[in-house]
C-alpha cells in the first residue's frame, strides 16, 4: 500500500500526524525523520531499542500513520530509497547535489562511532585473551559476512595466531567442525538476514565444548545467546547489504590488541612474514 509517491510527502506525511502522537509514538517519527536511509534496514526490535520504546509501539506507530504495520511502512521506505539512489525508471537521476560519497562516508563513519561506543570493554578484551590463549580460532559467516570471515582470519595470522575461515561450501558447513577441539574457538559472524547455518555452528562449537564469540547486529540477535561472548556491530548501509567498515575497524582492533599484549609472538609473526615477502619478491624481481 502506497501512501506517498515522494520522500518529501512522506516526511509531511509524518509531520501531520506528529502533534497528535503520544510520546513514545513521537519519539519514532522524531528518531524516522532522522534515520529514513537507515529505517529500512531495521528489524521491529532493534528500531524499538534505539527508540526506547516497545516493539508494540513500534507497529502502533506504524498504523497509527496510515498502514497495515511496521512491514508496509518498511516497504515504503525501500521504495522511495529506490527511487534517491537512482530511480525507478530510465529518465530518473538523483539530483546533481547530492553525493553519494559524501553520504556512505558519513553513514559509515557514525557505524564506526555507534560501534566504539556500544563495545564493552572487558567483553572485548576477554575476546581478545581468549582468541590469544586457543589452540586455534575459526572463524565462519555467511554472504557478505563470509568475506569478513577471512579477512578476520587473515588478519590474526598476521599477528602469529592459528586461524582458519571456515568454508560455506560443505553439503553443511557442520562438517567441519568434526576436527574442532574444547581448546579452539569459533567467532562467527551474523547479521540480518540472520544464517540458520550460522546458529547451528555456533550450537555446534558450544556443544563441543569450544569458545564462541558471536559478531552481531545487537546484542538481542539470536547468535548472541548461543555464543559465551557477543561483540555488536553497527552496519546500517544505503543499500540492501550490510555495511563494513565498523567490521574491519573491529577485527583491526581485536588483532592489535592481541598483538600489544603479546608483542613476542606478533614481533615473531612480523619477521617470519617480511621474511618470507622478502624471499618472494626476489624470486619474482625482473632481471637487470
Amino acid at each position: 500500500m502506497n501512501l506517498v509517491e515522494h520522500e518529501s510527502e512522506f516526511r509531511d506525511l509524518v509531520v501531520k500526524h506528529a502533534a497528535a502522537l503520544p510520546p513514545q509514538q513521537r519519539a519514532i517519527a522524531d528518531y524516522l525523520l532522522e534515520h529514513m536511509q537507515t529505517v529500512p534496514f531495521m528489524s521491529v526490535p532493534e528500531l524499538a531499542e534505539r527508540t526506547g520504546v516497545s516493539e508494540a509501539t513500534i507497529v502502533r506507530f506504524a498504523q497509527r500513520i496510515g498502514y497495515g504495520g511496521f512491514a508496509e511502512l518498511k516497504m515504503e521506505l525501500v521504495e522511495l530509497l529506490q527511487e534517491r539512489l537512482g530511480g525507478t525508471d530510465e529518465g530518473d537521476r538523483r539530483e546533481p547535489g547530492d553525493d553519494v560519497l559524501e553520504s556512505v562516508a558519513t553513514l559509515e563513519a557514525g557505524n564506526i562511532r555507534r560501534t566504539v561506543e556500544g563495545i564493552d570493554r572487558s567483553t572485548f578484551t576477554a575476546v581478545a585473551d581468549a582468541v590469544f590463549r586457543a589452540e586455534h580460532t575459526f572463524t565462519f559467516g555467511m554472504g557478505v559476512s563470509a568475506h569478513l570471515a577471512e579477512l578476520a582470519a587473515y588478519t590474526l595470522v598476521q599477528i602469529g595466531v592459528r586461524a582458519t575461515t571456515l568454508s560455506t561450501r560443505y553439503s553443511s558447513p557442520r562438517e567441519q567442525l568434526v576436527a574442532m577441539r574444547p581448546s579452539d574457538i569459533l567467532i562467527a559472524l551474523s547479521f540480518p538476514p540472520y544464517s540458520r547455518q550460522t546458529l547451528e555452528m555456533l550450537e555446534e562449537a558450544r556443544d563441543l565444548g569450544a569458545a564462541t564469540v558471536a559478531v552481531c547486529d545487537r546484542l538481542t540477535a539470536p547468535a548472541a545467546s548461543l555464543a559465551r561472548w557477543a561483540l555488536q556491530v553497527k552496519t546500517d548501509n544505503m543499500m540492501f547489504t550490510n555495511a563494513v567498515a565498523a567490521m574491519t575497524v573491529v577485527f583491526n582492533a581485536l588483532a592489535t590488541e592481541i598483538a600489544t599484549s603479546h608483542r613476542g609472538r606478533a614481533i615473531e609473526a612480523f619477521s617470519r612474514i617480511n621474511r618470507i615477502l622478502t624471499e618472494d619478491a626476489d624470486v619474482i624481481a625482473p632481471e637487470r
